[in-house]
Order: C-alpha cells, then structure tokens, then sequence
C-alpha cells in the first residue's frame, strides 16, 4: 500500500518531485545505487513515466507496473550482488541517448546460492528539461542458472 502510494505520488507530481541527472551514464549510475540503498522513490524518480523493460525475458510495459512488479525483486537482487561495471558506451544526440554497459555480478542468492555472471544492459534516456530520465531499461545474461532462478522469483 505504501508502495502504491509513492509511486502514485511521484508519476502525478511529474517533475516537481522527480530527480534526473544532466549526464546520462549519471542517471544509470544513480538509479544502480537507489536499487542498492532500497531507495524506492529515488529509483523512481529517474524514470520516465514512459518507462518500459525487458528484463531476463519478462516486460514491465508502463513505469507503474516496474514499480509494483519487479522493482522490490531488483532491489533485493542489487543488495544480494556486487554490480561491477566492466564496460561502457554512451551514443545518441539531442533529447535521446542510450548507454550500453557489462557487468560483472556476484554474490549469494537468498538460499545462500552462489552467482558470478555478467550481465548486459541497455538503457535509452531522455531529456525532461536539463535532466535525463531512463524511458527503457534492457537487461539480459547468458547464465542460464541465474535467469531460472530471476524467473522464479518473479511475482506472477
């Protein structure tokens, strides 16, 4: 109910409430450390409200169902995993950018599993004002074992 409240709040407070940053590899970077400080309403607030996702083969087609779906479980996920950025790029102009970043994820599942794998994201981002906010969110790993166990983990 909470949860439900915030995000609520921080889509109908448009860019009154909502955060960005002026560099998009910022925005990413931001919304990774929200996710390991269980910051609900700072991750939120880097995302557009046109957000969508694809992660490990599921899509979240509206920032609000991100939020209420698979937002707690990536939380939990960040917190359980050392994110090691290995490699970066950045491209786009104007009001549309993307950043394509690998990373090296390790750490210990909830059942006390372990994980070491990499995982490929691609994030586009635009421009509200003089900040960027994340409109769409790509993640994906070639560990079959991990995307099993992110697949039963996944509220249905």
């Amino acid at each position: 109910m909470r949860l439900a409240a915030l995000v609520l709040a921080m889509f109908l407070a448009g860019g009154a409430a909502a955060q960005g940053a002026r560099v998009p590899s910022d925005a990413v970077d931001a919304f990774h450390a929200a996710l390991r400080n269980k910051d609900t309403a700072g991750a939120l607030s880097l995302l557009d409200r046109g957000l969508v996702v694809f992660e490990f083969g599921a899509v979240d087609a509206t920032a609000e169902s991100y939020a209420f779906r698979h937002l707690p479980l990536d939380m939990d996920l960040a917190v359980a995993g050392r994110w090691s950025l290995e490699t970066r790029r950045v491209g786009g102009e104007g009001n549309e950018r993307w950043v394509l970043s690998t990373y090296r994820v390790s750490g210990k599942q909830a059942d006390g599993s372990p994980f070491d794998h990499t995982t490929l994201e691609a994030a586009i981002l635009r421009r509200s004002g003089e900040l960027f906010r994340i409109v769409h969110l790509h993640w994906s790993t070639s560990d079959p074992s991990y995307q099993a166990r992110v697949q039963q983990q996944r509220p249905r």
